[in-house]
């Protein structure tokens, strides 16, 4: 019987000649069919699509990953030239900033901008500062990879091009900033140092919802689909109907006062005692008198010099002579004393500052044998005046013998009539009167050792049950593992026991508590080798795992343990769930003319009968007014840049409401939208303070010092340039298949 080979060896030829006819079709005829039904490569999907343009998911991958490459070559140049890598300014790694700057090289494009080989060769020169040179370049080029491949200099380059251009366009947009005008300047000025008093009457949009016509399926499906990736943001006015992240975690709270208060009662007087003795030198030190007993107020004095001290300083020394000369409380003219003899050749030095009051017992021995040896003084017959380094007894702090010589023990004060000490005996604070304040110290140290034993063992506890849990998860047999029974531990361990519903970070960080608390982490990135992680990120950060035990604490020093049990990662629900919410939504979005229209005509009555709105509403049952302020339009922020004040009795306050406000005069009104625009305000100046006139004259006297002011057009500048982006991609028409991720 003949095999299978047999028989392509007989038809062999006939059967390659159909193989290259097969070949040739796929070659030549396949692709254009495929183009022609718009059919993408498979497992490619588009991510983001804007007018004229669309990116794919492997383009955005490559795209971020060569921004990488691009950074890691930038950092490895800065290095060759000694630049510190902390502090240089590399583009972001995401896949939003890479979009972002791909809409920006189409506006630089339309614009007529472009980056040369010769461009990028002059950045190169200034981001190294001349000091790599061109071989270097390539060996670090030659270091690179993009993946298992190497990149070669061509694609650096164009990836260098096409970040260049980027940022010049963005640079073109900031040049219109620089230099502020002067009626800039005074705007930013009245921003920070003027404060309004103001009369509101809120018009919540909720308040008119429900007098909005109720939409059809259709309007709230599309209203839905323009929305459904998005997440809501508590102060933005557009809605998100993506769910966040959400988490269930449960907690151990030990009070400080409680904690301190139970172990202040276990202190014992042998404790205190022990505690006085060990301390006493570093933290019961009397407050002390250093002064010689003939002048007032406290005086510096100058201790003998080290040895090899006065190298390079003989200059110094004799400069300082005359100012010695007639140094003292009043100028007094201290009492004559003889001048010390030195041996031949002893050169005058002057010691270093050291006041007396903290000098130790060791450290005065020593000065003294060093006296001994290394007094200065002009041999006999040389100019009367004294040495630098050998002044009388009421300045240098020593006392002297009548033939001008150091007496043995200097740490000890002259008793001697007429001579004056300033280095005395240490002398520290009674137990009695320290006592109450060591007991407190004992036991807060007893109270945090205490605490920190207690959170080891349920921490341990917690890591056997999550052992046991996984285990059993992964037989999947048997009775699950009890978890920590965290109520009855807190009744025995004095602790007090919390667990949470899932919540949102937002909505942790609202109910106060651990949600606000915080832990000192070790960094060595960190310049004190410490950083604050809050907790939030402990929780609620990525890659967070459940059942890991977590320590914080707050401002007022109560302790946390906790842990998160569950983890619900952020998702967007299907309209039919998702119904209720989008309706809510779409209702507040079309009430917000309803609302502005009540506020407008609050507004306008006040205006006709030059009434406050307090007056105008007397009995109104639906509408109040509230009397809000002083408060300024910008305030100072944790860290010291301006931002945007919020006065108690306005919700969330935007720069659409300071605007309204602060471009009234006194007695007039408007009407201004919150920053979320879910309340609508009708708006009556009462004040301002200081007024226009006398605030100029301040602003005048102020001009020679623009950082504050330039700290508000920093910020201005800021929002200026977020709000060109946000309108360079409304222009394009940019929209996200899939949420960018992070």
């Amino acid at each position: 019987m003949a095999g299978s080979f047999d028989v392509f060896r007989k038809y062999q030829r006939s059967l390659l000649v159909a193989v290259a006819i097969l070949a040739m079709l796929a070659f030549f005829v396949l692709p254009p069919f495929l183009q022609m039904g718009g059919s993408a490569p498979a497992g490619d999907p588009v991510v983001a699509r804007w007018s004229g343009g669309e990116i794919r998911e492997g383009q955005l991958e490559r795209g971020v990953a060569m921004r990488s490459v691009v950074n890691r070559f930038l950092v490895e140049a800065a290095v060759a030239a000694g630049r510190d890598p902390s502090r240089l300014p590399l583009f972001p790694e995401t896949e939003e900033a890479l979009v972002r700057t791909t809409l920006v090289n189409e506006e630089a494009r339309r614009n007529g901008l472009s980056v040369s080989d010769t461009a990028i060769n002059d950045f190169l020169a200034q981001w190294t500062n001349n000091l790599v040179r061109p071989e270097q370049l390539a060996d670090i080029i030659a270091g690179l990879r993009l993946g298992p491949t190497g990149v070669s200099q061509h694609d650096l380059f164009e990836a260098l091009r096409a970040e260049l251009t980027g940022r010049n366009m963005l640079f073109m947009f900031q040049t219109g900033f620089s230099g502020d005008p002067p009626g800039w300047r005074w705007d930013y000025y009245k921003r920070l140092e003027q404060t309004a008093t103001v009369e509101v009457v809120p018009v919540p949009v909720q308040s008119v919802a429900a007098e909005v016509p109720a939409p059809g399926d259709q309007t709230l499906r599309a209203f839905y689909e323009r929305y459904k990736d998005d997440l809501p943001n508590p102060r933005g006015d557009a809605p998100g109907f993506r769910r966040p992240r959400r988490a269930k975690y449960e907690y151990f709270v030990a009070r400080r006062e409680a904690f301190e208060k139970q172990a202040a009662a276990e202190v014992t007087d042998e404790e205190i005692a022990a505690f006085y003795e060990k301390n006493k030198a570093s933290m019961f030190r009397a407050a002390t008198d250093s002064k010689p007993a003939t002048e007032a107020g406290a005086k510096a004095v100058d201790a003998p010099a080290e040895k090899g001290s006065s190298e390079g300083k003989g200059d110094a020394a004799e400069k300082s002579e005359g100012a010695d000369a007639g140094a003292g409380a009043g100028n007094e003219k201290p009492p004559e004393q003889k001048p010390a003899v030195a041996p031949q050749g002893a050169r005058a030095t002057r010691g270093s500052v050291q006041l007396a009051a903290f000098r130790q017992p060791e450290a005065a021995g020593a000065d003294a044998a060093a006296a001994k040896n290394d007094a200065a003084a002009k041999p006999a017959g040389d100019d009367a005046r004294p040495a630098a380094d050998a002044k009388p007894a009421a300045q240098a702090g020593v006392s002297t013998t009548k033939e001008g010589q150091p007496p043995a023990d200097v740490a000890k004060p002259a008793a001697a009539e007429g001579e004056t000490a300033t280095a005395t005996a240490v002398e520290f604070e009674p137990l009695e009167k320290v006592r109450d304040r060591i007991r407190e110290q004992i036991a807060r140290e007893k109270a945090t050792a205490r605490i920190d034993a207690v959170f080891s063992a349920i921490a341990g506890d917690l890591g056997r049950y999550a052992e046991d849990l996984a285990l059993w998860k992964a037989r999947g047999t048997g009775e699950a593992p009890a978890p920590p029974d965290i109520d009855r531990i807190a009744g025995k361990q004095s602790l007090e026991a919390g667990r949470s519903d899932f919540v949102t970070a937002e909505q942790a960080v609202a109910a106060g508590g651990i949600g606000q608390s915080f832990e000192f982490v070790p960094d060595q990135s960190s310049r004190f080798g410490i950083r604050q992680q809050n907790w939030l990120d402990s929780i609620f950060g990525e890659n967070t795992m459940t059942l890991r035990p977590v320590t914080s604490r707050d401002v007022a020093g109560n302790r946390y343990l906790s842990w998160k049990t569950e983890d619900q990662a952020e998702f967007t629900p299907p309209f039919d769930q998702a119904r209720d919410d989008v309706e809510f939504a779409w209702r507040i979005v079309e009430g917000r003319g309803l609302a502005r229209r009540k506020a407008e005509e609050t507004a306008a009555r006040a205006r006709t009968e030059k009434q406050s709105f307090e007056m105008l509403l007397g009995g109104n049952e639906t509408l109040k007014s509230v009397k809000v302020g002083p408060f300024p339009w910008l305030k100072p922020g944790p860290t010291g840049q301006p931002v945007l004040s919020q006065p108690e009795g306005v919700q969330m306050p935007g720069e659409e409401f300071m605007q309204a406000v602060f471009g009234l005069e006194p007695g007039q009104t408007t009407v201004a939208f919150n920053e979320p625009r879910t309340v609508c305000y009708a708006v009556r100046l009462d004040a301002l303070d200081p007024p226009a006139g006398d605030l100029r004259e301040k602003f005048l006297e102020a001009r020679s010092d623009p950082r504050r002011v330039g700290a508000v057009a920093q910020g201005e500048f800021s929002r200026s340039f977020g709000d060109w982006l946000t309108g360079l991609e409304k222009r394009y028409g940019l929209t996200w298949v899939r949420q960018p991720r992070r």
